[in-house]
């Protein structure tokens, strides 16, 4: 409560030192911050006594807080913040690791869930986290044409396809077959109705710009309207994949049963994963920390997240885990993830 009444202002330069070896030493070892530890640790030309002066200040701020009487300090989220915004020395993963990262995501995988499964189980083993991969919003995507192909007498295939590259075949049943020329025509005026909107819009408007069609097959345009639900739905029921899982339970944060509960019944909560990560925002990395994440199953965690694109539609990608967590080696790394997603969507349509 103190802390809450002292005004910020600038951090010296022997603070901002000080707090940025005490978020090391506590992400690397867990435990409390004490004024001598980070002496032999850092190796740092000050006194015990100086740092433990520094430390008081900063824990005036609310940069640093003392979780009993006799410990040693360790971070605040704004602490954290503070270390993420301005103190960190990002480094990006190592040749190992991208190697490694490119490996898996280059395997020949038939579909879209797979390579976004593969993501999720990477970023995952290399942050030691929770890794977790948001499938592409398709709802975005804009219509580029629709196929229609004769199978038999009462059997058309309909092949869509949007801009990012993704295609989708819906059988469909009608009472009685359709010349070639009635499926051509049909697909025509479609096509010329629907070119250039987004999926979204084609669900919402689609019964109005065909309900005035005068060419094509009318049993067809009918059957395509009664349909558009199934056909111009491009989300998949999965939609999420976590990788790592055990991972997060597996830090000392959560070793309380109480703790373990929390996190089990957060892997469990799909909607709420989805719902958090639909904040990401495009092309940026988004770090939320601690209380800064509205859901309360994410209080006691840092999420680090950004956009992966495949063609002209996005998805989210990245981390859960505790907020002592190494944001020096997983904010590159989810970047370099989410690139390597990228431009693994972009090969395989270009």
């Amino acid at each position: 409560m103190h802390a809450e009444k002292v005004t910020d202002r600038v951090l010296s330069e022997r603070e901002c030192t000080i707090l940025s070896c005490v978020v090391e030493s506590y992400v690397r070892t867990a435990l409390p911050v004490g004024s001598r530890a980070l002496v032999k640790a850092f190796h740092l030309s000050l006194s015990p006594a100086t740092i433990r002066n520094t430390m008081n200040d900063l824990e005036e701020l609310g940069y640093l807080c003392q979780p009993h009487v006799s410990a040693g300090r360790v971070p605040t989220d704004k602490g954290y913040r503070f270390y993420v915004d301005g103190l960190v020395s990002y480094r990006g993963p190592s040749k190992r690791e991208r190697d490694l990262i490119l490996k898996n995501l280059q395997c020949s995988f038939a579909h879209v869930d797979e390579i976004l499964e593969a993501a999720s189980t990477v970023l995952g083993r290399i942050s030691s986290q929770l890794g977790i991969v948001m499938e592409p919003q398709f709802y975005e995507g804009v219509f580029q044409k629709m196929e229609l192909v004769s199978v038999s007498e009462n059997c058309i295939l309909a092949v869509i396809s949007i801009k990012s590259g993704l295609v989708k075949t819906i059988m469909m049943e009608i009472e009685s077959g359709i010349s070639r020329n009635q499926l051509q025509s049909t697909c025509q005026i479609i096509n010329e109705r629907l070119h250039g909107l987004s999926l979204k819009e084609v669900k919402e408007t689609i019964d109005s710009r065909l309900t005035d069609v005068t060419v094509g097959e009318n049993r067809l345009i009918r059957l395509i309207l009664e349909s558009s639900d199934r056909l111009f739905n491009f989300e998949t029921q999965a939609g999420l994949h976590l990788g790592g899982a055990s991972n997060i339970v597996a830090n000392p944060e959560f070793s309380d049963q109480r703790d373990v509960s929390r996190i089990l019944a957060l892997l469990e909560s799909r909607e709420s994963i989805l719902s958090h990560f639909h904040g990401a925002e495009p092309q940026q990395i988004s770090i939320r920390i601690g209380t800064k994440n509205e859901e309360a199953m994410f209080r006691d965690c840092s999420v680090i997240s950004t956009r992966y694109r495949v063609g002209d539609v996005t998805g989210t990608i990245g981390v859960v885990g505790p907020t002592r967590m190494h944001y020096s080696r997983i904010v590159p790394l989810v970047d370099f993830v989410s690139d390597a997603l990228s431009d693994r969507f972009n090969h395989l349509w270009s």
